[in-house]
């Protein structure tokens, strides 16, 4: 962090920051003005006690008079504070505007607490504490330029200056006070710029993150938007050769090796729409924010859901539903989360082996529904289970009987579970199985 004591920042984004800071200080002197205005009730409560010695307070008619004078002058401060806050413009001539009032309050604070100092004991470096207490205020809450925090260290300074000799008249004294009110006022400076840098550092990076963020965003949309032409274009010319393979197969007058061709141009057709209907899918889930929900019985549809595949299917593969006792209603979104299962589905028996079952269990248990997925075939490598739920993963094998892997199933699979405020997991081990759980939370019944 660059450090700006003696020189502006030299942020690209410099006015940027600047109608940051001004509005920043206008909500803080708001802040600090209602602070001291309760401290100044405050002591005219305590002041007002019955039973109070108040002639021992030394100097308690000056008390007094700066105390009726703060509780008239803050809240009209405060009033001009919350007019410019709610009324803010970023324009040049109202940030200067908004600036000078504020850098004037923050000189009456220093000079009110400095003055706080002389009225104990008139030997203000013996009770420097208010003094100390409203350089520190002013320096912390409040962000100044660099020649706006010397200007009012020097101004200050000067009525120091000006203000003690009432008060002591030795040399020595001072020399002394006037010491003591340096150092403060040079403790002050530096507070004021270590944290000016400090805050337009921070500007800075926020800013760096928010453009990154906007660049992502733009690639993102952009990315989709070109997938999307590309699947599009790429449909029509495969449904062609698709078509004018199934016509030389209907014709009849090819002999065993062409038909073999041409069922392996549909087959490549067919692999080849899959891919692109996933990731045309994949490109429509990062564009959706927010999915249109349904409010389902849980058991009713995962149940539908089996008996498509159990008739669908020509291995012989049971499938076991582990329904709960009790009817579970839920808000899904019934097309994506049939494709949750439908994958999930797919992968149990492509990997199950020679086991001829798959079981889904579904239970509520702690303010969350769980579903589970459960096969019993190769399992997963132990090295690959970090990378199923990647895009293109390399994780992606064939299956048991051949089946081709893309990589992007399970990548959408959790991508939907995520738009569902779910979350999926995965326990798997070689030559026992896999099982993935799906959790949803009850707030989304």
């Amino acid at each position: 962090m660059k450090v700006h004591f003696f020189s502006r920042t030299d942020l690209n984004e410099s006015s940027a920051f600047q109608s940051y800071y001004v509005l920043q200080n206008l909500k803080a002197a708001k802040r600090v003005g209602a602070i001291c205005f309760i401290l100044c009730v405050l002591a005219r409560i305590l002041f007002s006690l019955p039973g109070l010695p108040a002639e021992t307070i030394l100097h308690l008619s000056v008390y007094n008079t700066s105390n009726w004078i703060s509780l008239v002058i803050l809240p009209l401060f405060y009033a001009l504070f919350y007019y410019l806050t709610i009324n803010f413009k970023n324009t040049p001539a109202f940030l200067k505007l908004a600036q000078n009032v504020v850098v004037f309050f923050a000189l009456l604070v220093l000079l009110a607490t400095m003055r706080a100092s002389f009225f104990s004991m008139y030997n203000p470096r013996n009770t420097m504490f208010m003094y100390l207490l409203g350089a520190i205020m002013v320096g912390v809450f409040f962000t100044f330029e660099f020649y706006e925090t010397i200007l009012l260290a020097v101004i200050t300074a000067l009525c120091f200056i000006i203000s003690i000799p009432f008060y002591q008249h030795t040399f020595t004294e001072l020399l002394l006070n006037n010491l003591v009110s340096v150092i403060l006022l040079t403790v002050f400076y530096c507070i004021s710029r270590f944290l000016y840098s400090y805050k337009a550092d921070n500007f800075m990076k926020i800013k760096a993150i928010e453009q990154k963020n906007s660049e992502i965003e733009n690639a993102s949309q952009m990315k989709n938007e070109i997938l999307g032409i590309v699947a599009h274009d790429l449909r029509n010319p495969l449904t062609a050769i698709k078509f004018a393979a199934t016509l030389m197969e209907m014709e009849g007058n090819t002999d065993k090796d062409t038909n073999e061709y041409l069922q392996l141009i549909k087959a490549s057709c067919e692999k080849a729409n899959s891919i692109i209907n996933d990731l045309l899918e994949m490109a429509q889930n990062d564009l959706i924010d927010e999915l249109e929900l349904e409010k389902i019985e849980l058991n009713e549809f995962l149940s539908e859901i089996i008996v498509e595949w159990q008739k669908s299917r020509d291995q012989q593969i049971d499938i076991i539903y582990n329904s709960t006792k009790m009817p579970v209603y839920i808000s899904i979104n019934k097309q994506k989360m049939h494709r949750v299962m439908d994958n999930l589905i797919s992968n149990a028996i492509k990997f199950s082996g020679g086991v001829d079952r798959v079981e889904i269990s579904l239970k509520e248990l702690d303010n969350a529904i769980y579903i589970d997925v459960k096969d019993f075939g190769i399992g997963i490598p132990e090295n690959l289970l970090p990378y199923i739920f990647d895009r293109f993963s390399k994780a992606g094998r064939n299956g048991t009987r051949g089946e081709q892997s893309v990589g992007l199933g399970l990548s959408i699979v959790n991508q939907i579970i995520k738009k569902h405020s779910g979350e999926i997991k995965v326990n798997s081990a070689v030559q026992k199985g896999t099982t993935f759980t799906i959790k949803l939370p009850l707030n989304a019944a």
